[in-house]
């Protein structure tokens, strides 16, 4: 075979090989603390719906409380409690339609305490 087709052949399915693995990779943050206030309140994201009330981190603590749109996978949720939790996040790559970037999985609820 001609020398000027094959190292086009081989450069083509390189990059096609090596593209395609890079899309698929995910960025995880193992260990993120977030607290999760006792009640919901309704939200607007891409539609109407009811959102945790959360607290992150360096927040926590504070009087600050944002919305929080997205499900954390394997939570289940009890209003009238205040849940500190350990969290996993992972960037999606690629993005799905209509999803958010991140999906937050539930490693410990290290503590529920119920509001009076």
């Amino acid at each position: 075979m001609n020398l000027h087709v094959l190292f086009p052949l081989i450069f083509f399915i390189t990059i096609t090989v090596s593209c395609s693995k890079e899309e698929n990779k995910t960025t995880q943050i193992e260990g993120t603390l977030i607290r999760v206030n006792h009640y919901k309140e309704d939200c607007v994201g891409l539609i109407e719906q009811e959102c945790f009330l959360v607290q992150q981190e360096d927040a926590i603590g504070s009087d600050n409380w944002t919305f929080f749109y997205d499900d954390i996978v394997g939570f289940t949720f009890i209003a009238g409690f205040i849940y500190d939790l350990d969290v996993k996040i992972e960037e999606r790559n690629p993005i799905p339609q209509d999803i958010g970037k991140y999906r937050y999985t539930l490693i410990k609820v290290i503590s529920k305490t119920p509001i009076n």
